[in-house]
């Protein structure tokens, strides 16, 4: 499908540009923080983007914040390096995929550490 094409083409492009354009985020608290963009879903009409990001070294909700007051700049810095018709309305999410990967884990681990049961005893015999 040619349109979904596009689609995975300019989340490429915006992740890209948003995780360079990181480096130039003056918002205090972003300022410092570790952060990766690790996802980009567009829309299909093209009007907004989710970005997701992980976040080290400053809380989560703080940083989160900060990058969607910066979102005028990131869609500005989009427009200067990425040539679209339209440049869609960002929206920065906590991506929140590794905590879950670490829940599971740890839930998995616990569950080896259990000991193992027989089910009857006439499969002892």
């Amino acid at each position: 499908m040619p349109g979904s094409r596009r689609i995975h083409r300019v989340n490429d492009l915006i992740q890209e540009v948003a995780n360079e354009v990181m480096r130039q985020v003056k918002d205090p608290a972003v300022e410092g923080a570790l952060i990766t963009i690790t996802s980009v879903n567009v829309s299909p009409d093209m009007s907004s983007a989710r970005l997701y990001v992980t976040v080290m070294g400053k809380p989560v909700a703080e940083v989160v914040e900060g990058l969607n007051r910066a979102s005028g700049f990131f869609r500005r810095e989009i427009t200067r390096q990425v040539s679209l018709k339209r440049v869609p309305s960002l929206q920065f999410l906590y991506d929140d995929t590794l905590d879950h990967a670490m829940k599971v884990q740890k839930l998995l681990h616990e569950a080896s550490l259990q000991p193992t049961q027989p089910e009857s005893e006439e499969e002892e015999s």
